[in-house]
């Protein structure tokens, strides 16, 4: 999920702040300036144009250690090339203060000294002692890896530099945010003219870099030159995705019509196999960048269908035999299969039903997205209460339920907080590179999913790894899963914990998926919508967690074992197909205070074999992955 949207997470060309132009808001301290980047303790987030021309001073300085052996001439080189970056990043580091002054002609005089001494720089590791330098074998990669960086960080501001310095000064953040909520979006209109220049100046510098023999490289050359190429490895691909689909991204939010998105918030607590109960949600029109709710009483008979039990949808009976019979009549369940594409087209099917109408969008998160979007946001005050990062999750799955035991008090607090905390977050007052951030780190945790209707969007979804779908096949990704649905009826799962563990045997070509699970609910916890409304049937305490565990094989592939073998009740066990992934479905009971495993052997489909894509069900905590490296003669190596 992950790899595609970390590279576009470090654009921020379509918010104003990517990675490189960040470099251009604040300035440096002047000892920071001069200082060698390789052995400066490293910020969380790093300016990337100061950094990227200070780390080519650590690579020099590192090449100095081996021009000894050199002639002296290359040596008093090397110090020139190293003084001019030196005085590049000085200036470079003050070109935030000149943006904000609004200081055209300082700009300017800025610009052209850091262009002229980079290229000296380019020219002098160009010239022929160099280049014969680089032929010398060991000293000759370290040489080369020099020169390299240099001239890639000289396409860097003479190409990209310009046009990100106009960028940066129009996409001003405190500036773009709309009364009301939401965001201006001519400035970013007016980018989709830059982008492509800087897009094709990292492209020229990528290609730059990417002759560097890593493998030859000293210590001292190889930290500063791994830590430059990372970032123009990571950045290159980014941009090429954001000069694509910038115009889809300014549709998507309205700059050529209305749109109307359905955003679906899963209660952990509930768990189901893409994070929980999905009962609360929102439906939001975005206009020319501008956010709106959709008014209540559009919306109550949309919220009033769906739980009514009846079916509007079309399933094959392969796809309806893995889950409970409610799992396609009431939206409470339409999260129980991990396809969120199938979801989607429960819920579509559900608007057009009551509205005549399809939605252009649907997004699912989940309490601890929220959370991680309240540490860059802030705090939020609900109903005399303040809802924070730290106490987000906790309050929303758990406290509520003890505070407000009244079905309707809880709802209308849950309608307060989910309206409250959405003007919030359309308010634009915060860093959007922190805010895409903690978007990311959502999407890591697979608990933030994205379906549209748009062909275009879409496929920018599917190329950042948040569809959320089943693969139809293993030639880009094998996906093996295990999913969970509560059975019990009842906010139980807050109090669940689980880890998940990989291990393969390449010979018989099978994967062993184990997931250790913990029920560490206590004792006083009384809320009749926390404890399980289903287990007296069963003779069960109401503590007890009641999961519907889901063990999922890649198309051609197969479950051929199970633990528990069968379900801890009978009349569980269900078997089928989705999206020509098959399946097979276990109940089990997970008794207060116990911990327990459960796992699946998948045999896996001859042929080629995909990067593992081991997929499992968020819950209200993190869930540690262990992938053996038993598995790594099995499937392809993630690019």
């Amino acid at each position: 999920m992950g790899d595609n949207l970390r590279r576009h997470n470090r654009d921020r060309a379509t918010n104003g702040r990517n990675d490189e132009d960040a470099a251009l808001v604040g300035q440096e301290g002047a000892d920071a300036v001069l200082t060698d980047p390789a052995d400066a303790p490293a910020p969380r987030r790093r300016r990337a144009w100061p950094w990227i021309v200070g780390g080519v001073l650590g690579v020099v300085g590192g090449a100095a250690a081996v021009a000894g052996i050199l002639a002296a001439t290359l040596a008093v080189q090397a110090v020139e090339v190293r003084d001019d970056l030196l005085a590049s990043k000085a200036t470079l580091g003050r070109l935030g203060s000149l943006v904000a002054a609004k200081d055209e002609a300082g700009l300017q005089a800025a610009a052209d000294d850091v262009s002229a001494r980079t290229s000296r720089a380019a020219a002098t590791v160009q010239g022929p002692l160099w280049r014969a330098a680089a032929d010398i074998p060991v000293v000759g990669a370290n040489i080369d890896a020099v020169s390299r960086v240099t001239r890639a960080v000289d396409i860097l501001v003479r190409e990209a530099l310009p046009p990100g310095i106009q960028m940066i000064s129009d996409l001003d953040i405190k500036k773009l945010a709309l009364e009301g909520g939401g965001f201006d979006l001519q400035p970013f209109q007016q980018a989709q003219s830059s982008i492509p220049v800087v897009s094709q100046a990292f492209t020229e510098a990528k290609a730059q870099t990417d002759g560097i023999r890593s493998d030859q490289l000293l210590d001292a050359v190889a930290g500063p030159v791994g830590e430059i190429r990372d970032v123009i490895d990571r950045t290159a691909p980014t941009l090429d995705v954001v000069n694509r689909y910038l115009p889809t991204l300014l549709d998507m939010a309205g700059g050529n019509g209305s749109k109307t998105y359905l955003i679906i918030f899963q209660n952990n607590a509930e768990i189901r196999a893409t994070g929980g109960n999905p009962a609360a949600s929102i439906i939001m029109k975005v206009d020319q960048g501008k956010f709106d709710l959709l008014d209540q009483a559009s919306s109550l008979t949309f919220y009033q269908e769906g739980t009514a039990g009846e079916q509007f949808s079309d399933l094959p009976g392969d796809t309806l035999s893995l889950y409970p019979s409610t799992f396609a009549r009431f939206s409470q369940d339409y999260t129980m299969t991990p396809s969120y594409p199938t979801t989607v087209q429960l819920f579509q099917d559900l608007w057009t039903r009551t509205n005549g109408e399809r939605f252009d969008g649907v997004i699912s998160i989940d309490p601890v997205v929220l959370s991680h979007m309240l540490a860059v946001a802030g705090p939020v005050d609900v109903a005399g209460e303040q809802i924070t990062s730290e106490n987000a999750v906790k309050l929303l799955l758990s406290d509520a339920y003890e505070r407000y035991p009244n079905g309707r008090d809880s709802d209308a607090f849950f309608s307060d907080v989910s309206r409250t905390v959405f003007s919030h977050l359309t308010a634009g007052k915060w860093d959007p590179a922190k805010m895409l951030d903690a978007l990311e780190q959502s999407a890591n945790e697979q608990r933030l999913l994205l379906s549209f209707t748009d062909p275009q969007a879409q496929q920018l979804a599917t190329e950042l790894g948040v569809d959320g779908a089943l693969r139809n096949d293993t030639s880009t990704a094998t996906q093996v899963g295990t999913y969970l649905n509560d059975y019990s009826v009842g906010k139980l799962e807050f109090h669940l914990s689980q880890t998940v563990a990989a291990t393969c045997d390449a010979t018989a070509r099978t994967i062993t998926t184990t997931t250790t699970l913990t029920n560490s609910i206590p004792n006083n916890i009384q809320s009749k919508y926390t404890l399980g409304a289903r287990n007296g049937n069963f003779g069960l305490p109401r503590t007890a967690m009641m999961l519907d565990v889901l063990f999922f094989a890649p198309p051609g592939g197969q479950v051929i074992a199970t633990d528990p073998a069968t379900s801890d009740e009978s009349g569980f066990d269900r078997s089928g197909s989705q999206d020509g992934n098959s399946a097979l479905s276990r109940l089990v009971v997970l008794r207060q205070g116990e911990t327990r495993t459960v796992s699946s052997t998948v045999q896996l489909p001859g042929g080629p074999l995909g990067p593992l894509q081991l997929r499992h069900t968020p819950t209200a905590s993190d869930t540690p992955v262990t992938i053996d490296s038993s598995c790594s003669a099995l499937f392809a190596t993630a690019g």
